[in-house]
């Protein structure tokens, strides 16, 4: 059974899916032009993800605090003891690629130490 649609109705839809169209085609463009910057924050995050552990314990309490805004979105707490963590990307993409990998040197030729990205963000524990 055929539905007919009138002609009103068709350039209704019609103009729907061009706003919808336009409005993605922004959203990629914006993509566009950001991916360098994303690829770049990403490698930041990547870096200090691998000396969490130095940079925490040698911190002040402002530089803690500032570490801690920068990695966790939030954290959940009862009685205490944090139940659950919500990281901030690009921090939430690599624990979540870590929690199956092995660990990744960090360090020169000179020295070369051996820590997980799991290590690297036992934060929580301090």
């Amino acid at each position: 059974m055929e539905e007919e649609i009138s002609f009103a109705n068709f350039r209704e839809h019609r103009s729907q899916i061009e706003a919808e169209r336009s409005k993605l085609r922004s959203t990629v463009d914006a993509i566009r032009q950001r991916q360098h910057l994303v690829k770049t924050d990403f490698k930041i995050a990547l870096q200090l993800a691998t000396k969490l552990d130095f940079l925490f314990d040698r911190g002040n309490s402002d530089e803690k605090r500032l570490l801690c805004e920068t990695v966790y979105k939030r954290l959940y707490v009862r009685e205490g003891q944090i139940t659950k963590v919500e990281l901030n990307a690009p921090f939430a993409i690599i624990a979540a690629r870590a929690e199956g990998s092995e660990s990744v040197t960090i360090g020169g030729a000179q020295r070369t130490e051996q820590r997980t990205f799991t290590l690297a963000f036992s934060l929580v524990s301090h």
